[in-house]
């Protein structure tokens, strides 16, 4: 019997033994559920500088009437100060509401791993029979689409928090830089 097999695509896809393919498949969900979990960390981490950065607004916020009659350079420091919130939160919301930047596949011939091609099944029962009537290389294929699909997302989130963590790092600098000019 010849190891390739047509796939929904038009290129061959290699057969693999059953015990390989069982493998495979235990390995790919693991590797799915790690990218899952990096992108609740991502989220997690995020949540953690948006309270950090919130405290420091409150804390300037209370102290609005005082850094206004100061100098021009409090002023300024605040106006710098408050463009550094306004990058922070641009990038703080974009990692939480982060999506793939690649397009969607349809590589796989049954869908049945997303939640959007679950959802369009009418009940629990059709999309059973629909999963059981899947091929497990055919499986495989889906799950591998949706590890590519998350690993994307995880990569925007990642490089999101990354800048907002920097423009957090700003906006303590301009904080302390502000409390020092106060306290002089």
């Amino acid at each position: 019997m010849d190891n390739t097999q047509l796939g929904s695509g038009s290129t061959a896809i290699e057969r693999l033994p059953m015990a390989e393919l069982s493998m495979r498949l235990d390995q790919a969900w693991k590797v799915l559920n790690l990218n899952q979990e990096l992108i609740r960390a991502a989220d997690q981490k995020v949540y953690l500088l948006i309270v950090m950065s919130t405290l420091l607004v409150t804390y300037v916020s209370t102290n609005l009437e005082k850094i206004m009659r100061q100098g021009m350079l409090e002023r300024g420091i605040l106006i710098v100060f408050l463009v550094a919130v306004a990058f922070f939160f641009y990038f703080a919301l974009s990692t939480v509401v982060s999506r793939s930047r690649s397009k969607p596949q349809a590589e796989a011939a049954r869908r049945v791993v997303f939640f959007g091609d679950i959802a369009l099944h009418d009940s629990a029962g059709e999309y059973a029979r629909a999963f059981r009537g899947t091929d497990p290389h055919d499986l495989l294929d889906d799950i591998c689409c949706q590890i590519h699909s998350v690993g994307s997302i995880v990569g925007e989130k990642y490089r999101f928090y990354r800048r907002a963590w920097m423009s957090l790092l700003v906006e303590v600098s301009l904080f302390l830089l502000l409390e020092f000019s106060l306290a002089l």
